[in-house]
């Protein structure tokens, strides 16, 4: 299929204006450099450049959107530091790969260390801390970015995640019949790390379990339905619906 999913990141700062934050990054950074008005780009590659999209207003609903796409992960503290920022950093690219999940992941770092006080995974609605968001790129694995990407969410009568289309996979959904949250938790990150890591085949009808004595869950695939196709969280990849067989 062709990769036609997009990876957008949200970063609010302190920077007063476009200006200020060129300076700051540049003056920062020895692994990326700010060019232009919109782009950022790796010095040691250039060609691969990211767009930059800077927004010099502070956003009302942005706290309370880092809060609740966090998970609990932020502080009181972070939340009121959150709700002083003075402007947005959005970094748009290609995604579909593990590969450029990761390159980005370092760019938003880049972005951190100048001054910005966290990350939003647009195209999923994951929030993390700075120094989470650091730890990962620090660690450079595949659970690391699992967890910086992919949100777990429930919507009516289905469990699904939102993310994987950044990586270049389905994502998943199950009905809240077949399992209770912790067991989806399981489920899920089981599924989803075996994916990012080993790239396997997996075709509908086949069936999955975390371990020899778990449940056994059959593959469907399915379209997207739960965001329109506009929308950052839609997974033009699909989704795999995950049917308790026994």
């Amino acid at each position: 299929m062709e990769n036609n999913s997009k990876i957008i990141l949200g970063i609010p700062g302190i920077w007063q204006d476009r200006q200020a934050f060129k300076e700051k990054f540049n003056e920062s950074q020895q692994e990326f450099v700010y060019l232009g008005e919109h782009h950022i780009g790796k010095l040691q590659t250039p060609k691969y450049l990211y767009q930059i999209e800077f927004v010099d207003e502070h956003i009302p609903y942005v706290a309370e959107a880092f809060e609740l796409g966090g998970n609990g992960s932020f502080t009181k503290g972070d939340i009121e530091t959150l709700q002083s920022h003075h402007s947005m950093v959005y970094i748009l690219a290609e995604g579909g790969s593990l590969e450029q999940v990761i390159e980005i992941m370092s760019v938003a770092k880049a972005v951190l260390q100048s001054g910005g006080l966290a990350v939003n995974v647009e195209s999923s609605g994951k929030a993390t801390t700075k120094d989470n968001w650091i730890e990962y790129v620090n660690n450079g694995t595949e659970n690391r970015a699992f967890a910086a990407f992919v949100q777990m969410s429930r919507e009516e009568d289905v469990f699904y995640t939102c993310g994987m289309h950044n990586f270049g996979y389905k994502d998943l959904l199950t009905s809240t019949s077949n399992t209770n949250p912790a067991e989806t938790v399981e489920l899920f990150q089981t599924f989803c790390l075996y994916t990012l890591i080993d790239n396997p085949i997996f075709n509908s009808g086949e069936t999955f379990s975390v371990d020899p004595k778990a449940p056994v869950f059959q593959l469907r695939a399915e379209s997207c339905v739960l965001f329109e196709s506009d929308d950052p969280f839609y997974n033009p990849y699909g989704v795999w619906r995950l049917n308790k067989i026994s």
